[in-house]
Formats: C-alpha cells, sequence, structure tokens
C-alpha cells in the first residue's frame, strides 16, 4: 500500500493496545461509551486489542483497518 501523504510503500503489521481503544475529536477523560460523533473501536476488558495497520517510516504515518473490528459509532 502506498502513503496517501508522501506515495512511500507502508509496511503491513498491527497496532495493539490494552482494554479499549477510541477515535475522538477532542482529548478528554476515557469513558467507558463513546459521544456523539466518536467511534469505538474496540473494548476488551480482558485482554488486549490488535488492529492491522500499515506504516509509512519515512512521514511518521500510521493507517489503520478497523473494518474487521466489532466497532460502535455514537
Amino acid at each position: 500500500m502506498q502513503c496517501p501523504i508522501c506515495g512511500n510503500e507502508m509496511e503491513q503489521g498491527y497496532i495493539q493496545c490494552g482494554q479499549r481503544m477510541s477515535w475522538v475529536k477532542s482529548l478528554h477523560k476515557v469513558s467507558l461509551l463513546p459521544k456523539k460523533g466518536e467511534v469505538s473501536l474496540g473494548n476488551n476488558v480482558f485482554g488486549g486489542l490488535s488492529f492491522e495497520a500499515y506504516i509509512c517510516k519515512k512521514c511518521k504515518q500510521v493507517l489503520i483497518d478497523y473494518s474487521k473490528s466489532d466497532f460502535e459509532e455514537k
């Protein structure tokens, strides 16, 4: 996959995180439920999460594919 920023070839891998991962419009205290306009990418209280991702080491961008996750949009 080519980087949409610089056109460099991106390397496939995974993003791993703890119990919860969300996309939010602005930083705030983490809550159990997503707020309006937010997307909960994953929530696993008893284990970690992993998402397929692509990294461009040239311009330091990461693209995350959450199409296979159990996401919830508010």
